[in-house]
C-alpha cells in the first residue's frame, strides 16, 4: 500500500503486467491525458498509429494530437506485456524530453530511457508475482534521480485542471485561473504540450465517458450526458474521431477487459 501510494505522488498510475489469453486481437488505446510505458517481455509489440505500424521491445507514449486516433496493439497470445501510466511531468522528468515532441503513437523507449533494456532483463528473470512490485521500485528510483529543476508550468497545471474537471471547464475559466488571455494560454500549451486546451478538453471528456461505461448508466445516451455532451451524436463523433471506432463497436471489442464493470448493461 505505501508503495503505491509513494507511486501515485510521483505521477505513477497504472502498473499492469500481463498475458493477453486467447487468439491475437487489437486493442485499441483509450483517449487519455497520460503518458504510458508500455514494453513486452517476450516478442516485440505491435503498434498502428497513424497510418504506419512499429515493432518494438517498448514504447514511450505521450499525449495524443487532432486529426490522429488513438493507437491499436495487437495482443499476442503468452505475450507478457507490462503497461505503466504515467502523469506528463512524470515522463518529462523521466526522458528529459519536450513533451510536444512524444505524440500518442509513441517513440523507441531505448531512444529516450537508456536503461530500458536492463530493466526487461531483470523483470524476465523475476518471479511472476515480484514483477509489478520491482516495476514500481525501479521507477521510483529512477524519478528519484531526476532533474528536480523540472518545474511543473502553466502548461501542466492547466493540464491537471482539465483532468480533474474530466474536460467540463471553459478556455476562459482555464485562462483566468493561470493569469493568462485564452490566446496565451492556447499558446503556452501548444508549444509545451503539443496540444490546446480544446482538444485536451475533448480528450479528458471521453476519457470520462470511457470510464462511466458499466458503472450504472443505462444507455449511451445517459453517459454522454453525465460526461458533459450535448448529446448522443456528440459522444459518437469523438469517438469516431479520437478512436476511430464508435461506441458500440468498441465496447464489443473492449467489453471483456472491463473488470468490475457491467458493459451489457449500456444501450445504443
Amino acid at each position: 500500500m505505501e508503495l503505491r501510494r509513494a507511486c501515485r505522488g510521483a505521477g505513477i498510475g497504472v502498473v499492469a503486467i500481463s498475458e493477453h489469453a486467447g487468439r491475437a486481437r487489437p486493442h485499441r488505446a483509450v483517449p487519455a491525458l497520460s503518458a504510458r510505458l508500455v514494453f513486452s517481455l517476450g516478442a516485440p509489440i505491435e503498434v498502428d498509429y497513424d497510418g504506419r505500424t512499429r515493432h518494438a521491445t517498448a514504447v514511450v507514449a505521450g499525449l495524443m494530437r487532432p486529426g490522429v486516433a488513438t493507437p491499436v496493439t495487437t495482443l499476442l497470445p503468452r505475450q507478457p506485456t507490462a503497461y505503466v501510466e504515467l502523469s506528463p511531468a512524470a515522463l518529462r522528468r523521466l526522458s528529459g524530453m519536450p513533451l510536444s515532441e512524444v505524440d500518442a503513437g509513441g517513440v523507441h523507449a531505448d531512444a529516450v530511457l537508456p536503461w530500458m533494456g536492463s530493466l526487461c532483463e531483470e523483470l524476465t528473470n523475476r518471479p511472476v508475482e515480484q514483477r509489478e512490485a520491482v516495476l514500481r521500485l525501479r521507477l521510483l528510483e529512477r524519478l528519484s534521480r531526476a532533474d528536480h529543476r523540472t518545474a511543473v508550468d502553466d502548461a501542466l497545471r492547466t493540464l491537471e485542471l482539465i483532468r480533474a474537471g474530466r474536460g467540463t471547464a471553459s478556455v476562459e475559466d482555464l485562462a483566468h485561473r493561470a493569469h493568462l488571455s485564452p490566446r496565451r494560454l492556447r499558446e503556452v500549451m501548444r508549444r509545451s504540450l503539443g496540444i490546446t486546451p480544446k482538444f485536451a478538453s475533448r480528450v479528458a471528456r471521453l476519457e470520462s465517458a470511457v470510464g462511466r461505461v458499466g458503472t450504472g448508466a443505462a444507455s449511451w445516451a445517459q453517459v454522454a450526458a453525465e460526461s458533459g455532451y450535448h448529446d448522443q451524436s456528440h459522444l459518437v463523433h469523438d469517438f469516431r474521431d479520437l478512436m476511430n471506432t464508435t461506441p458500440t463497436e468498441w465496447l464489443a471489442e473492449e467489453g471483456r477487459n472491463l473488470q468490475g464493470r457491467r458493459p451489457t448493461a449500456v444501450r445504443p
